[in-house]
């Protein structure tokens, strides 16, 4: 039986409490609570693969702070999506998200992944802080590896309170519209083109 461990960066919003309570019982739980230090989404995810890898995790979970796992096999079936050729990060689908997406971009707010991620492409970029294009930057980093790929897998079902966090912290919101602009030019500036473009 693999060993699976959830990682969770929060700002105390709200929804955290749903978040934990559509977990499965029993799951080592690595919380980064960034109300007194902010350390920004990528240096958060970092932060807890490491430690959960490192403590024996074979795969980590990856969730925000505002989402809702609605599939029973949510776990399972991103384990099994890892197991496929080449699979190195693997997504389930926001609700709101229609199955057949015909974008099917990665939903980086529950993704989960093993120790190929860092070992094979690095870790999430710290310096697209607080928050954005860290995920858009590691997405191009698996595309550019011409080994590696991720998997959108349109059956594992989340709810995702979108922005809830900026939407109730009016320091998180200020901080995000700030930095913002910044990130993305951080992004041309790193790879020439603008995310989504």
């Amino acid at each position: 039986m693999p060993k699976v461990a959830v990682t969770i960066p929060t700002m105390g919003a709200s929804h955290l409490v749903d978040t934990l309570a559509s977990l499965p019982p029993g799951l080592p739980l690595y919380l980064r609570d960034n109300r007194t230090e902010n350390w920004g989404v990528a240096k958060s995810w970092n932060w807890g693969i490491k430690r959960a890898l490192a403590d024996g995790a074979d795969y980590v979970l990856v969730l925000n702070d505002d989402v809702r796992l609605d599939t029973p096999d949510f776990i399972d079936r991103l384990i099994a999506d890892l197991q496929e050729e080449g699979v190195i990060l693997a997504s389930g689908r926001p609700d709101h998200v229609p199955p057949a997406a015909s974008d099917r971009r990665l939903a980086m707010s529950a993704f989960l992944c093993d120790a190929r991620l860092f070992r094979e492409i690095g870790e999430f970029d710290e310096q697209f802080w607080p928050a954005y294009f860290e995920d858009d930057d590691m997405i191009h980093r698996i595309h550019l590896s011409n080994r590696w790929r991720t998997y959108f897998d349109s059956q594992a079902v989340f709810h995702h309170w979108v922005s809830s966090t900026a939407s109730q912290l009016w320091r998180v919101r200020w901080t995000t519209r700030t930095h913002f602009k910044k990130n993305r030019e951080k992004f041309f500036q790193k790879w020439g083109f603008y995310p989504g473009a």
